[in-house]
């Protein structure tokens, strides 16, 4: 028997290579030795491969059932049978034509197939469907005669699949085949793919999808996009009037108020003062309100001009302190400054650095009613960047709150009995201004304990 098994794995070819049937040689471990040519062609099997990995079977004595599909059955030939070896020989094997049809016919894609002269030779139901047009309508179409494939570019494209044998794919069109059946333009994308015998195209199929619903979506979104830039180019001119003809006249305002207040100190009782004392509080509240709003939209619209240059940290920390110097001396709040003296020289934009530390420091104090503010500085490892750290005994910031405390407009306690002023733009900007900058900004906070804010900045070397 051992020799009978020999012979065959030896002229396997000569005795099974004409036979119209796959015939497998396998081992004991399903492990395939040998495959004819019809094997190979029917199942894209190879010798080495294990057949498990394809069907599961189940082996008898003589006969073999193929168990993830009763339908198709073996037979062992007796005469090659061994303990170690199997001959499997498909009595019905699958038919290829006919899972052509099943996969053509069911398909949910609209599939077209043309011969080498651009004639239809067969189509599907959903090409039917896709395009509106039936077999009459195909009768003497041609698709190298297609006027609206030639006026939009196409035509060319087509013709060359036919030639070079590559796979081409268009996107966004329509022939004259949907004029003649539905009438209307869809968006499809297609697929062309040639098959060739004896290195000559014989025909091309041509697979259709429907994109209509993906193409309305986009133009959705476009124009969403040509209204939202509208809208946004409508609102930094509003803003830029704005700012031309309600700050200036403001300023002014600021000014005589001022002025008014130093003249009018010793003259009034202090009720009458005090009046004096909020119009001024309300119109820089108001002033300074306008004013960062601007300062956003002027980021948000990258028309905000950098200049990155040097600047001593120090000196711009007790400017603004100086600014915050009444505020602090009537809460007697302490300030702690502990800035790293030999790296205090870093990147900014005066400016941008200006309006970070105050947003910051003022908040500091605004939320801090007693203890103290503390200030410090140290460089990272490599000396290319600085930590600032602002740390305060306030009232702190709910865990809840602060996902959202860089969001303009946004405050922990909303409403006219909120106990805090603001309009919940200062740490918004302080994050634009920082980002600016390529620097970041964290915050940690403890409700009722305080808060420490830390954010870095290039250092000079």
């Amino acid at each position: 028997m051992e020799k009978i098994v020999i012979d065959i794995l030896q002229n396997f070819s000569d005795i099974f290579g004409n036979i119209n049937q796959p015939v497998f040689l396998i081992d004991n471990q399903h492990k395939i030795l040998k495959i004819n040519e019809k094997g190979k062609k029917e199942f894209f099997i190879n010798e080495g491969d294990r057949l498990d990995d394809f069907f599961y079977l189940k082996l008898s004595e003589n006969h073999a059932e193929l168990i993830s599909n009763p339908n198709v059955t073996f037979r062992l030939s007796k005469h090659s049978f061994s303990d170690n070896h199997y001959l499997i020989i498909f009595e019905n094997p699958i038919d290829g034509l006919k899972l052509f049809k099943e996969i053509f016919n069911n398909s949910p894609l609209g599939i077209i197939i043309f011969d080498k002269a651009g004639k239809p030779i067969l189509h599907n139901k959903a090409f039917e469907d896709l395009w509106g047009v039936d077999i009459n309508t195909l009768k003497n179409y041609n698709l190298f005669e297609d006027d609206r494939l030639e006026k939009i570019g196409l035509l060319e494209k087509i013709k060359q699949v036919f030639t070079n044998k590559q796979i081409l794919f268009l996107e966004g069109y329509y022939d004259s085949l949907l004029e003649r059946g539905k009438g209307y333009t869809i968006w499809v994308e297609s697929y062309l793919i040639p098959f060739s015998h004896n290195n000559e195209v014989e025909f091309v199929v041509m697979i259709h999808k429907d994109i209509s619903e993906i193409k309305l979506a986009e133009e959705e979104i476009r124009i969403a996009k040509d209204q939202a830039e509208e809208a946004n180019r409508l609102k930094n001119a509003f803003l830029q009037n704005l700012s031309h003809e309600i700050r200036t006249p403001m300023n002014a305002i600021i000014g005589f108020g001022g002025i008014i207040s130093e003249l009018v100190k010793d003259k009034l009782d202090q009720a009458d003062y005090n009046l004096i004392v909020g119009f001024n509080s309300g119109i820089k509240r108001l002033h300074r309100t306008l004013t960062q709003i601007l300062e956003i939209s002027q980021i948000d619209t990258g028309n905000y001009q950098l200049n990155i240059q040097p600047i001593s940290l120090r000196e711009e920390v007790e400017n603004v302190l100086n600014e915050l110097k009444t505020e602090i001396e009537e809460k007697k709040l302490e300030v702690v400054l502990n800035l790293d003296e030999e790296h205090d020289t870093v990147l900014a934009d005066k400016p941008a650095l200006n309006r970070i530390l105050m947003n910051l420091l003022e908040n500091a104090v605004k939320f801090t009613p007693k203890g103290y503010i503390k200030i410090e500085t140290y460089p990272n490892f490599n000396e290319t960047l600085l930590f600032c750290l602002i740390k305060d005994t306030g009232i702190g910031i709910s865990e809840e709150y602060l996902d959202h405390i860089f969001e303009p407009f946004s405050q922990e306690e909303d409403g006219f009995n909120r106990p805090y002023e603001g309009n919940g733009l200062g740490l918004a900007l302080t994050k634009r201004y920082l980002d600016l900058i390529n620097s970041s900004i964290t915050v940690d906070s403890v409700k009722g304990v305080g808060s420490t804010f830390t954010f870095t900045l290039p250092l000079m070397k």
